[in-house]
């Protein structure tokens, strides 16, 4: 019992320095990335099922490694969240966010939802006993919807910069922005040495506002290379 925990709390600190670290961003997310992880993390499972049908690893050896499974998926998201949080207390407060129903809350409905599952799978406050499995998968659970409370699936313009999900675009890579349509902006900027783009619904009665907001950005950023 004394090296089960002690793996869980090594895999637990080691994946919060992952986490801490942002080794990647949801903009790095591809879908054939995706694929190609699940397709791995499949193997892998089916190889330890395979190996605990055929009596090779017994239950104890596959509960430890399931257990440090969720333990560093705690870890890792839990690193995430406190990185997450203090980039959006750096990037200063919001000049303008164009907050709606679906944007505003029912992200943050679906992130409690999952917080609410982890507590109940952890069973800290049922009659069922705790098991590793039972604590670790639901702290999990719990985590990750305390780091889905900290995304925002429309960007956040903020003194000093644009907040896009789980990053920061700084007003100096800000590249230019044009109306793609009628209410639809256009902003494109640099990141990691490419050019990308991002397009985001502003309502007309906004329009103006964020015209003013973003023509200060871009003279600011004019004089300041000249």
């Amino acid at each position: 019992m004394i090296w089960i925990l002690f793996t869980v709390i090594l895999t637990s600190c080691v994946s919060f320095w992952l986490g801490y670290r942002r080794l990647f961003f949801l903009y790095q997310v591809t879908l054939r990335k995706f694929l190609l992880f699940s397709l791995i993390t499949l193997s892998i499972y089916s190889l330890l099922l395979l190996l605990f049908k055929i009596e090779i690893l017994s239950e104890a050896i596959a509960a430890a490694i399931i257990t440090n499974v969720y333990s560093s998926m705690f870890g890792f998201f839990a690193g995430s969240t406190v990185t997450q949080y203090s980039t959006r207390v750096n990037s200063g407060k919001i000049l303008y966010c164009n907050r709606t129903f679906i944007s505003e809350y029912v992200p943050v409905i679906v992130a409690l939802v999952m917080i609410l599952f982890g507590i109940y799978r952890s069973s800290l406050f049922i009659d069922l006993p705790v098991t590793p499995i039972r604590l670790s998968s639901g702290l999990s659970l719990f985590i990750i919807g305390i780091w889905g409370i900290t995304l925002r699936p429309v960007p956040e313009f903020r003194i000093n910069g644009i907040v896009l999900l789980d990053s920061v675009i700084d007003w100096d890579n800000m590249l230019s922005y044009q109306w793609f349509t009628e209410e639809i902006l256009e902003i494109e900027y640099t990141q990691d040495d490419s050019i990308r783009s991002f397009k985001t619904l502003i309502p007309a009665e906004d329009q103006l506002t964020v015209e003013r907001l973003l023509s200060k950005r871009m003279r600011e950023k004019l004089e300041e290379d000249n």
